[in-house]
């Protein structure tokens, strides 16, 4: 009865997060601090599923962002990237400057992303998974929409890595 209703406290949440639109403290900070802020955590994630992560993180500039919107940004994106691969994978997230954005790239090892699953990555309630809230990716989505961001795939049988580009300015 417990692990239901923390279930259904997850879902809520994410929808809640989802719903939202606008980001509700912004301020000055930086990409990279974000990520070791919840490194611990991660690569806990990693270590329970025996994997692990690897961090590049680039000299980027400072972004207006929303704390625990990047921290629940990341730390989807690394639980999606985990849950699409087998034991002994690498996780790689990267940060870098390219062009006027600052990016984020989250790459796994797993077999890609098929194209008819590709048409609806984003979508609310949308999965190929059996457990979950079925919000994680479009939780995604809005946070990047509402930090004025935006999120390309790029996937193949040899993993897949999704960008996250923030403008600078």
């Amino acid at each position: 009865m417990i692990g239901e209703l923390d279930r259904a406290n997850a879902i809520i949440t994410e929808y809640l997060t989802l719903a939202r639109n606008k980001a509700v403290d912004i301020k000055l900070q930086n990409l990279n601090e974000r990520i070791e802020d919840i490194y611990p955590l991660l690569r806990t994630d990693a270590v329970k599923n025996d994997m692990n992560i690897k961090l590049e993180l680039g000299e980027i500039p400072d972004l207006l962002m929303d704390k625990n919107e990047i921290h629940q940004l990341i730390l989807n994106l690394v639980r999606n990237g985990i849950e699409a691969m087998e034991p002994g994978g690498v996780l790689t997230i990267k940060t870098f400057p390219e062009g006027g954005d600052v990016v984020l790239a989250v790459q796994d090892q797993g077999q890609g992303i098929d194209p008819e699953v590709m048409e609806h990555i984003g979508i609310p309630f949308f999965t190929t998974k059996d457990t979950g809230t079925w919000l994680g990716l479009p939780t995604c989505y809005s946070i990047a929409q509402r930090h004025n961001a935006k999120i390309d795939i790029d996937t193949s049988p040899y993993g897949t890595i999704f960008l996250v580009r923030f403008k600078v300015g």
